[in-house]
């Protein structure tokens, strides 16, 4: 019985020494390649295909029903930029997060007849000219998935999706006049801001000039809308449209 005992503990002891010289079971972590991990990049570009029109048609059926009209210019591509956080996951997937800035203008000029049922002015022929305005604020949230794995001096295509957070700050100034001179009418002048939820969809491509920088090109579509209140009505904003940037990243 001594001698069985005897035998347990030493192999109790090599098993302790042997699990002591083994090396942690922890995975090491994975070098992805070339490039750094985590890169930093900003883009100029233009976002095109906003739709207003709804806005637009009220506002000129409004003055048409007051023996007026309101003639709205065509929106036109908007100046769109963006900063960008992204992180290499594996060799062809990366996380990406970007906050995006654009300005959206249209303006109209047109007449209306004001009338004062519950008072003793006369009926007024006002001249007017209208300024519409947004400045589209987003913070995006996505992924994307490269088809050739980043290195230097080569081309890299990819494609990517997510969610974003979008703000939108709307306004409608009007400058209205009596006979050439100006006339005051606060009612005709609105701002509007809210917190409102989209989708984006991109695709592009980079060419990786070293291991710290690259260049690219990069189209979106992005999908988010918002509501303007005037006259009493609630308008659809439709901010679904296309990106188009030039990208630079630096890779830390």
């Amino acid at each position: 019985m001594k001698r069985v005992f005897a035998i347990a503990v030493i192999v109790a002891s090599l098993a302790a020494s042997s699990a002591q010289a083994e090396p942690p079971t922890f995975k090491d972590k994975k070098y992805f390649g070339p490039m750094g991990q985590n890169g930093l990049s900003v883009g100029v570009g233009f976002l095109d295909g906003c739709d207003f029109d709804y806005l637009f048609e009220h506002l000129d059926n409004w003055a048409n029903a007051r023996n007026g009209f309101d003639n709205w210019e065509f929106l036109s591509i908007s100046p769109y930029g963006h900063v960008r956080y992204e992180r290499q996951l594996t060799p062809n997937h990366f996380f990406k997060s970007v906050a995006s800035l654009s300005r959206i203008t249209s303006s109209s000029a047109g007449e209306y007849v004001a009338t004062f049922p519950d008072t003793t002015l006369d009926n007024l022929l006002l001249t007017f000219e209208r300024d519409f305005e947004v400045y589209l604020f987003a913070v995006d949230i996505g992924f994307s998935y490269c088809f050739v794995v980043p290195e230097p001096q080569r081309f890299s295509p990819y494609t990517g999706a997510g969610f974003s957070a979008v703000v939108p700050f709307v306004s409608l100034e009007t400058q209205c006049y009596d006979n050439g001179e100006p006339y005051d009418n606060p009612a005709e002048n609105v701002s509007e801001t809210s917190l409102q939820a989209g989708l984006h969809f991109e695709f592009g491509m980079n060419y990786y000039l070293s291991n710290r920088y690259a260049l690219g090109v990069e189209g979106r579509y992005q999908m988010s809308q918002s509501k303007f209140d005037v006259h009493e009505g609630n308008f659809d904003l439709k901010y679904a449209g296309f990106v188009l940037t030039l990208n630079f990243t630096y890779f830390l």
